[in-house]
């Protein structure tokens, strides 16, 4: 199993899916290291310290909503991909992606500012970043 990062939307979605409590998971950015990111409802992408990547390129991210779909597919997963078009660090749109779509074709972030996030994995996601002379904010 490898690793991803996780992504908020808080932009509303093209097909009107309520995305205002999921994290995504994205496999986007090299060498995930379980980092969360928000697009912000400005059309920014932040780290979980509020850093803006000011990214270039596409961003993918996706999740499994068993729950959201019961109702429309009797019970069948619920598979949602996008994929969100930044150019100057400024969100362009966001698109569905279609599970048939042809893989001849690569979507990746061409750059991105990079910041040392703290991981959601060990539950240090929420803490307040600290100077390096190891005092508060």
């Amino acid at each position: 199993m490898g690793l991803f990062d996780e992504i908020r939307c808080e932009v509303p979605l093209p097909d009107g899916y309520d995305a205002s409590d999921v994290w995504f998971q994205s496999k986007s950015f090299p060498d995930c290291g379980m980092c969360r990111y928000t697009i912000t409802c400005a059309g920014r992408l932040i780290d979980s310290l509020g850093n803006d990547l000011e990214p270039e390129g596409y961003l993918n991210f996706y999740n499994n909503d068993r729950a959201a779909d019961a109702a429309v597919t009797g019970g069948e997963p619920g598979w949602r991909e996008y994929r969100a078009r930044f150019v100057g660090g400024q969100l362009q749109r966001i698109e569905r992606v279609d599970q048939d779509e042809s893989a001849d074709r690569y979507y990746g972030l061409a750059s991105f500012r990079w910041f040392n996030s703290p991981s959601f994995l060990f539950g240090d996601h929420d803490k307040p970043a600290q100077n390096p002379e190891g005092g508060g904010e």
